[in-house]
């Protein structure tokens, strides 16, 4: 029971911190350093405490490095921000091996959706004052910009949903309220 207790509350904590990455990427396109090792020390803490509920080790570090080993090649040719690499990396540590592919589908999915969203506003300028440095304005100034943090965020919260992961947290719930 207590252990239920803690895989949530952690599991809720990662949640709340790529929500900070995601406000974080649309005010200033950065996500700080700070909340990947939040979502590393999270995972840390939850496979020591109950790891039963997460299965092998070294699949949860192998999802880590391919995750990372890609993004730092999107990094390497300017397709991505070094924090976005940071976060994507720290996510997959959660989902595993098993996890990635979904992480990876629905984050493109996702990213696909903000390039077009960045489209529009490149070329609507719906924002009449947006605050400088924040995505509205690098996009209405004409720069390529995107807040990548965002499709990471729905990809891994996808990837939850799609592995059953975040059920068998939810489900855990109405138990430890009773």
């Amino acid at each position: 029971m207590l252990s239920t207790i803690a895989i949530s509350v952690l599991t809720l904590a990662v949640l709340a911190v790529t929500v900070l990455s995601c406000i974080s990427d649309v005010r200033g396109l950065r996500i700080p350093n700070a909340h990947s090792l939040v979502i590393i020390g999270c995972f840390v803490a939850a496979f020591l405490i109950a790891p039963q509920d997460f299965g092998k080790w070294w699949e949860h570090l192998g999802a880590l490095g391919l995750v990372f080993v890609i993004t730092y090649i999107m990094f390497m040719m300017r397709m991505m921000g070094g924090g976005d690499s940071k976060l994507a990396s720290a996510l997959a540590l959660w989902l595993g091996l098993r996890g990635v592919m979904p992480f990876i589908f629905y984050m493109g999915i996702a990213g696909g959706v903000i390039a077009l969203i960045s489209l529009w506003i490149r070329r609507k300028k719906p924002f009449a004052a947006p605050p400088a440095g924040s995505w509205p304005a690098e996009v209405q100034a004409g720069r390529n910009a995107l807040p990548y943090g965002i499709a990471i965020a729905f990809g891994f919260w996808a990837a939850l949903l799609v592995t059953g992961f975040l059920h068998r947290i939810l489900d855990e719930v109405p138990r430890i309220i009773h």
